[in-house]
């Protein structure tokens, strides 16, 4: 009988929760110092969302490469290995490829309209196919250590921390 392998699901999609808030708050940082506000230009609008793109990716891949892991990954104690070679490092240009991957096609292209579709998708598809589309296509694959306590804690102090300095950036555009 083939049987999908118990994923973590809550985990993963979580822990990319949080890599996206915190890429969020960094691009909200950037596009107040470097944006110039002016009404009604359409270049306003759309270079939040470019912007928020481009962060991702450097945020996403970085992390990756130099600290096996992003920091959503790293709190909930999962890591990518290839499923080729566990023991190697993943390359750089893979690591690349699957945040742009993951930019595009599962938060599509972090616009939010069009994001929850993308990400509602992905989610039906990770509980159906056990893995992202992504990762099946790189041949990566996810790997989940045991959470302790303690480490439950610090994921609630995180997400508090994190969605209060989110909460804090965005108070005043609305």
């Amino acid at each position: 009988m083939n049987q999908k392998p118990n994923n973590h699901y809550t985990a993963r999609i979580l822990a990319k929760f949080f890599d996206i808030k915190a890429a969020e708050i960094v691009s909200i940082h950037l596009t107040d110092f470097i944006l110039v506000k002016v009404e009604g230009e359409i270049l306003n609008q759309i270079l939040p969302y470019i912007l928020g793109f481009i962060v991702f990716l450097v945020y996403d891949t970085s992390f990756q490469f130099f600290a096996n892991g992003s920091l959503g990954k790293k709190i909930f104690n999962i890591h990518l290995v290839s499923k080729e070679n566990e023991t190697q490092q993943i390359p750089i240009t893979t690591i690349f490829n699957r945040s742009f991957y993951v930019c595009c096609f599962g938060l599509g292209f972090m616009v939010p309209k069009i994001s929850t579709l993308f990400v509602l998708f992905n989610i039906f598809y990770l509980f159906k196919n056990g893995t992202t589309h992504w990762d099946k296509v790189l041949k990566l694959k996810p790997v989940f250590k045991p959470i302790s306590i303690g480490r439950m804690v610090l994921i609630a102090f995180c997400f508090f921390i994190l969605l209060n300095s989110y909460y804090q950036l965005i108070k005043d555009y609305f």
